[in-house]
This record gives structure tokens, C-alpha cells and sequence, in this order.
């Protein structure tokens, strides 16, 4: 059964989250934290399958936090999901840069918290197009030297064809069953491309101001 750590400023809303999550048969909450401090205590001791982190913390902590978990560049476990109070806060873009593997906006419904989850322990990510909007943004916006790359295949910072229809696609609200169409991908597919997308971005901070091209 995957185990989740909820850090939480607010107690009382950390418990009421839990409730929701521990309706779902598969999913249980070994621990709700309301510190970056108490939540490395869990993580030392156990490594849950998903850490949910509010991003109502200290901006500084949480950085510090997804920075420690990725810090070496890994991906998998555990997977990470940002809990924003909405997609404009700008404190979400700079976690999912920082290596959260997923997002949930807390306005939105129980019923999507819980499919989010789910869909991020099965390997897919979800994006909106408000962060649809950003993403593509940020990727437009870089400006790396073509000759750090040995060749456009090896650029890892370079959004592949699919990926640009998908960001432009969600960003303009088709539903992922429509991009999934027009990318001839499955729902699932669409899921690991995103969740590609962010890791992508997240390679882009870490490879900031490095050469990759060879001696």
C-alpha cells in the first residue's frame, strides 16, 4: 500500500486532507508534519512513496527540502507533489522547478485530490493550462548556447516537437483525452510526457551556466 507524509503548516487542515486520502482503499498517511524539520525526522527514519508539501511553508524550507531530495539528481522515490492554495501562486512553478514531480491546487475538489495522487504514483503527472502557460514561457525564454550541445538530439534542455504540441495544446484548455488524440498517445501516455516535461525543467536549474559540450 503506497504511504504518503503530508507537511502541512496548518494541522487541522492536515488532518481534514488525510481524511480525504485515507477514503481511497489503496492510499495511507503514515505521518503529518507541519515542519520542514519534523518532516526530515519521518523521511530519515522511512522513505514514504509520496511526500505531499505545502508550499504555505517558508519558501526557503521547502526549496531547501525538494533540494535534499534531489539533490543528486534522482528521480523516482519518492515522488514528490506540491499542494498550492492555486495554480497563480507563483511558489509553484519554482517547486516544480526544484523537483516536485506533481501539483494539486487546494481549491479544487476531494474527488481530483485523490485522482491526482493516484495518477502520480502510476508514473504520470497532471498540468493545467495556467501552468501549461508558464512552462512554455520559461522554455521559450531560455537562451542556451547551441554549441555547449554536441548535437540537438543530446540537448536535454530542448522540448521535443510532442512536447511543444502538448504545452501549446494544454495551455489553449483541450482535455487530455484531446491531446492524447492528436499526439496518438493514450491518456497514460500524456501523463509520462508531462511528467517528462517537468524533469526537464528541473534538469534546466541544475544545468544553469554549465558547458555540456565535450573538452
Amino acid at each position: 500500500m503506497p504511504s504518503i507524509v503530508l507537511l502541512h503548516s496548518d494541522p487541522a487542515i492536515a488532518r481534514r486532507l488525510q481524511a480525504v486520502i485515507e477514503t481511497h482503499e489503496g492510499l495511507r498517511v503514515t505521518g503529518i508534519p507541519d515542519s520542514v524539520v519534523a518532516a526530515r525526522a519521518l523521511l530519515a527514519d522511512a522513505t514514504p512513496d509520496l511526500p505531499i508539501v505545502d508550499l504555505m511553508l517558508p519558501a526557503a524550507h521547502v526549496r531547501a527540502l525538494l533540494n535534499g531530495l534531489r539533490g543528486n539528481g534522482q528521480f523516482g522515490r519518492p515522488l514528490v507533489m506540491a499542494l498550492a492554495v492555486s495554480v497563480d501562486d507563483a511558489r509553484l512553478m519554482e517547486a516544480l522547478r526544484h523537483g516536485a514531480d506533481a501539483y494539486f491546487a487546494q481549491a479544487r475538489s476531494s474527488i481530483s485530490l485523490l485522482a491526482t495522487i493516484v495518477q502520480t504514483l502510476n508514473g504520470e503527472s497532471t498540468m493545467g493550462p495556467e501552468i501549461a502557460r508558464h512552462v512554455r514561457a520559461h522554455f521559450d525564454a531560455a537562451a542556451w548556447d547551441e554549441s555547449d550541445f554536441i548535437g540537438e538530439s543530446q540537448n536535454p534542455l530542448r522540448l521535443s516537437e510532442s512536447d511543444q504540441l502538448l504545452l501549446q495544446w494544454t495551455a489553449e484548455g483541450y482535455l487530455v483525452s484531446e491531446v492524447a488524440r492528436g499526439l496518438q498517445l493514450s491518456a497514460h501516455g500524456v501523463g509520462v510526457r508531462i511528467r517528462n516535461i517537468y524533469r526537464k525543467l528541473q534538469f534546466d536549474l541544475r544545468a544553469a551556466g554549465l558547458s555540456l559540450s565535450p573538452a
